[in-house]
């Protein structure tokens, strides 16, 4: 029992009860603050393609940007106040769909280059131009390969890969895919040789890397390409890799394959590959969905393959919560890279597809992610986007939120380019649709100031709790007090009824009627007498009564001081329609101010007179007149020695219950005067509230 006392004790404590409620909100609220702050700042309407680069090596940031003039399209460069330098003209079609102009630096020194793809119907053309150099390469209108054109329309997309030395001559040859749509070719990687503008290709293939990337999982300083494969269907000849099914291809820098492509069977399918290095394993990440109808192919799966091309493991994507398309990131952990797949959930695995750890996506809808540096710290982000919600949340390589912010772009689709100004302030620039915005990421020196938040929230529900019992023990104590003071009211009420002088007024009258042996008569008067002590001492706990019972109190009462007086005094009683008698009233409403007539306005005259009581209803309340025609209170204060006792009480009485009454209790006191201005008796209104019980906020 000691126990259970003593728990007890422990769970109603405002300690206890305070963290309730703070771990029931320590547990849903959402972080009261970011590590990072986040600000995004629009950069305004761009026109065509925007990109912020140092194309001089000072360190500061150039904007590069195409348009379309009369006749020319055209790219120029304008300094970091967005000052002109230069504009260059292009003779041919400069399509977005095609290819984007891309920056690069091929002979490593001050001054960067610029590159970009331009058409003519089917002919493909690959420009130079070192702009900010005026004695620097400039190439213009070198023919490519012929393109995928139907219709008046391009139908082939080109994408850079990137740069690499190839022959050793200190210069790099520039990589890039062509993938053409309902068109056989092209479809291969290229290389250019910008130097001696010779061009070569890989062999002939039905299905190429739509995205191409280098890197160097193998270890040997030179680059391979890889990247996204689609299935598409689009060529379905009988040619060396058909894109009726994906491919894991790995292509060296000769363009020639580092292994024999690996099939995947199955229209509409896609792959995905990223190179891995960790400490553990180096090679290639793989991911294959397969987004067709057929069932028969392959499950959606996550692997490991070795540089050589050898599968060493994998883990379906069922396995790992996923339902349907997966983007595939890979971050570099600890000198070790880490695999993370975004799509209902964003997991990261290591490099034996162990889960390292898993969040669940904090969107509901269709999601952008993006992998990019923002500050230029030398460790990259995760992005996610919503465009149905509008929101944007970062994290870290670890998948440790580092901020949120709320943005609305044209489209979810972002290009990113690194801008820092001539004061050296960082910030990364992106562009959606026609709309530029700049955004920079800086840690939040008041993060750790949001962790005081919790311990405020706890006591916050402590000293609101603690607050609103005393409040309730301030209450109780207040009722109490009421309840002790109407309870003294009501016994000082009962005696100041039981007056001695009339008790023994009345007991020598029944006295005198037994000496006249007129026994019927005392035995009548001894009667109500006792009626009435029984009434009052019945009813001693009562506040309230009915008014039924009320009348007959009084009435008893009435005629007890008639058989007194004789026929000094008569009374009426008269009740309007609509009464309730039910109703209930204060206990001695009446009785009091009838009392006070008799003693003090109508015995005291010589004539006596008649005293009336009147019971009407009156909207919301009964209204409770008493009225004599006795001497009138400014004659009764010198002939009696009353001292207003049981007045002065049922004013108190009144105040007290008005005090837990919703409609309070009123009473007005009017002198009468006849025509020449003498006093001709009082008159005493009494307002009570219908269901006056049940306006009364009762213990």
């Amino acid at each position: 029992m000691k126990g259970v006392a003593l728990l007890k004790k422990i769970l109603f404590t405002n300690w206890f009860l305070a963290g309730i409620p703070t771990l029931i909100i320590i547990i849903f609220l959402h972080p009261l603050s970011s590590i990072f702050i986040i600000m995004v700042e629009p950069a305004g309407k761009i026109s065509g393609q925007t990109v912020y680069e140092d194309m001089n090596s000072e360190g500061i940031s150039e904007m590069v940007y195409s348009g379309k003039g009369l006749p020319y399209y055209y790219i120029a460069v304008k300094d970091n106040s967005l000052h002109i330098y230069d504009q260059w003209n292009l003779a041919d079609s400069l399509d977005p769909i095609l290819s984007d102009f891309f920056i690069g630096n091929y002979d490593h020194d001050r001054f960067k280059e610029i590159y970009v793809f331009t058409h003519n119907k089917d002919s493909l053309f690959l420009n130079v131009n070192e702009i900010l150099e005026p004695s620097g390469t400039k190439l213009e209108r070198i023919f490519i390969t012929k393109i995928g054109y139907l219709k008046g329309q391009v139908t082939s997309v080109l994408k850079p890969a990137g740069f690499f030395d190839e022959n050793g001559d200190g210069k790099d040859e520039l990589y890039f895919s062509i993938a053409s749509a309902f068109h056989s070719g092209p479809r291969r990687l290229y290389s250019f040789d910008i130097v001696n503008k010779r061009l070569k290709s890989s062999q002939f293939s039905g299905s190429i890397s739509l995205n191409p990337k280098m890197a160097d999982p193998d270890g040997d300083n030179r680059p391979e390409i890889f990247g996204l494969m689609s299935a598409s269907g689009n060529y379905r000849a009988n040619v060396p890799f058909s894109d009726s099914s994906t491919w894991f291809m790995v292509f060296n820098d000769q363009l020639d394959f580092k292994f024999p492509p690996v099939e995947f069977p199955g229209f509409g399918n896609g792959l995905e590959i990223n190179a891995l290095n960790s400490s553990t394993a180096k090679g290639y990440v793989v991911v294959h969905w397969a987004g067709g109808a057929d069932t028969t192919v392959l499950k959606s799966r996550i692997m490991i393959y070795s540089p050589e091309g050898k599968l060493l493991r994998y883990r379906l994507l069922s396995d790992l919560g996923y339902t349907y398309h997966v983007t595939t990131f890979v971050f570099n952990h600890d000198q070790s890279d880490r695999i993370c797949l975004v799509g209902e959930k964003i997991i990261v695995l290591n490099d034996q597809l162990e889960i390292l750890r898993t969040i669940e996506s904090p969107f509901h809808s269709i999601i952008a992610p993006y992998q990019v540096n923002i500050n230029n710290d030398g460790e990259e982000e995760l992005l996610i986007y919503s465009e149905d919600e509008e929101k944007l949340f970062i994290y870290s390589e670890g998948l440790q939120k580092l901020a949120e912010q709320k943005i609305k772009t044209p489209t979810s689709i972002w290009k990113f380019s690194h801008y820092v100004s001539k004061d050296h302030e960082h910030k990364l620039f992106f562009s959606s649709g026609d709309n530029g915005y700049f955004l920079k990421m800086h840690k939040n020196s008041y993060y750790y100031l949001g962790y005081i938040a919790y311990p405020g929230i706890y006591f916050l529900f402590f000293f609101f709790i603690l607050l609103v019992r005393r409040i309730n023990t301030w209450q109780l104590v207040q009722k109490e007090s009421l309840k002790r003071r109407l309870v003294t009211l009501q016994l000082q009420g009962i005696k100041a009824q039981l007056d001695p002088h009339f008790t023994f007024n009345t007991l020598n009258s029944v006295a005198s009627l037994i000496y006249l042996e007129d026994r019927e008569v005392a035995y009548d008067y001894m009667n109500k007498f006792t009626q009435l002590i029984r009434s009052m001492l019945n009813d001693a706990e009562k506040i309230y009564r009915s008014l039924r019972e009320e009348l007959e109190f009084v009435t008893t009462y009435l005629d007890l001081e008639r058989l007194r007086f004789g026929e000094k005094f008569k009374y009426e009683i008269m009740i309007g329609e609509g009464v309730d008698q039910n109703e209930q009233v204060p206990k001695l409403v009446l009785h009091t101010f009838a009392e006070n007539a008799i003693k003090h306005g109508i015995i005291p005259g010589e004539e006596g007179g008649i005293l009336k009581i009147i019971i009407d209803k009156e909207l919301d309340y009964l209204k409770l007149t008493i009225e004599d025609n006795g001497i009138g209170r400014a004659n009764a204060e010198g002939q009696s020695t009353s001292t207003g006792k049981g007045l002065k009480l049922t004013g108190e009485f009144y105040d007290i219950l008005n005090q837990i009454n919703k409609k309070p209790i009123r009473y007005l006191i009017t002198d009468l005067y006849n025509d020449a201005g003498d006093p001709e008796g009082t008159r005493v209104e009494v307002w009570v509230p219908v269901n006056a019980e049940q306006n009364k906020n009762r213990k």
